[in-house]
């Protein structure tokens, strides 16, 4: 699944006001009839219930607007461009890495909600020597270019931490962000006729485009995360909690990739999405493993579910033993979900203990009685369905924020 991607957006430019005069037989001096220029096409971001991925952006892309048409004689104002939406999925944030100096005019004076008024935009004008004379050019006003913005790249960036600032999250079906606002057309010399300028040799350049280099991050939107080392059972338990088809195998990171599954309460009045995150593992808040690429996707989850069980190596070790190995298993989890964000730590959760059925009566029984983060588990086999109906019901109880 692509679900962060980089892109540079540029809007067009608005189009130069016209420098002429009114040229008709036996009208020796025609009066000015320069048009205005039209306004540059805008690029508008907009969540769409039917998009799933990013997929479609994937790779380092540019999106242009057209830029507005130069104003025309006899008055004539240049065809202004179209606007470019670009859709994403619902949940989508919007990142920025830079932006040109008209965007950030913008962005400081108004957000990023609406364009700013013509009346707030400042503009330049240019003279001639005379009419048909070249006109003379602007200083380009350009953001600046970053380094490297590749897919793998972003995939195990931080983007916070490297200095990018989040403009938005888009987390209603149609719901727009103006990202980047066309130019405005230029006025041409037929606005400057005063009775004191008979015959005006200037107009007014059309204003730049805004542009921006972003970063779009697709949020996995769950109600429950499953967390957990890799090779735990997550796959399983979500199989057997929802009707997903997860990839399961006896090997570490089966999934490499967020999967989704629907928990239904009996009465099916209650609907809950629970996400099965790829194992995290020591090391995964500074990129080890596939740890960056999906801990972003944890922030969104309403309740966490911690997932533990016994190595299949560790069965025959003193059951003092195995359970310590489950309590070192939720410390790491916790300090890699500290190290992100200390805030995701402060999301409702439950410790769920798996792959009971494999377990002697002892450890069941240690563990019946043992505490986990100040509760204690629930134990479950995904095999046998024990333990399943109360997680199910932790599961819908976590959706509304609450614990176990």
């Amino acid at each position: 699944m692509i679900d962060i991607v980089a892109l540079q957006l540029t809007a067009g430019s608005g189009g130069m006001g016209r420098v002429s005069f009114r040229r008709e037989k036996y009208v020796l001096k025609g009066g000015p009839d320069g048009g205005a220029g039209g306004n540059g096409g805008s690029i508008i971001i907009r969540a769409e219930r039917n998009q799933s991925t990013l997929k479609r952006y994937s790779g380092i892309q540019t999106i242009s607007a057209q830029a507005g048409k130069p104003g025309g004689a006899r008055n004539c104002t240049g065809g202004a461009a179209a606007d470019i939406t670009v859709s994403v999925p619902v949940g989508t944030c919007i990142w920025q890495v830079s932006e040109n100096s008209m965007a950030k005019r913008r962005r400081l004076a108004i957000g990023l909600e609406k364009k700013l008024p013509s009346k707030l935009i400042e503009k330049h004008q240019f003279s001639l020597e005379k009419e048909g004379a070249s006109i003379p050019a602007l200083p380009v006003d350009s953001a600046a270019v970053p380094d490297d913005l590749s897919t793998k790249f972003l995939a195990h960036l931080n983007l916070r931490d490297a200095g990018y600032q989040l403009l938005a999250t888009l987390d209603t079906p149609g719901q727009e962000l103006v990202i980047c606002q066309g130019g405005m057309g230029g006025r041409g010399n037929q606005l400057f006729k005063s009775s004191r300028e008979t015959t005006p040799l200037r107009a007014e350049y059309g204003t730049p485009g805004e542009e921006r280099w972003v970063v779009l991050e697709q949020q996995l939107l769950a109600d429950v995360g499953l967390i957990g080392l890799p090779n735990v059972g997550k796959s399983t338990l979500l199989s057997v909690l929802t009707q997903a088809t997860p990839a399961i195998g006896a090997y570490p990171f089966t999934t490499l990739e967020p999967q989704l599954g629907m928990l239904v309460s009996r009465d099916r009045t209650q609907e809950c999405v629970v996400a099965d995150i790829p194992g995290l593992l020591a090391g995964a808040s500074t990129g080890k493993g596939l740890g960056l690429a999906f801990l972003r996707h944890v922030r969104h989850c309403r309740g966490l579910l911690f997932v533990l069980s016994v190595a299949d190596a560790s069965l025959m070790e003193p059951v003092l033993q195995q359970v310590a190995s489950l309590h070192a298993q939720l410390a790491v989890v916790h300090r890699e979900l500290l190290a992100y964000d200390p805030s995701l730590l402060e999301i409702a959760s439950v410790v769920c203990v798996t792959k009971i059925d494999l377990y002697t009566a002892e450890l069941v029984q240690q563990l019946s009685s043992e505490e986990f983060a100040g509760a204690q588990p629930i134990l479950v086999s995904a095999a046998t369905h024990t333990g399943l109906t109360t997680l199910h019901a932790a599961c819908l109880r976590l959706q509304s924020g609450s614990g176990a």
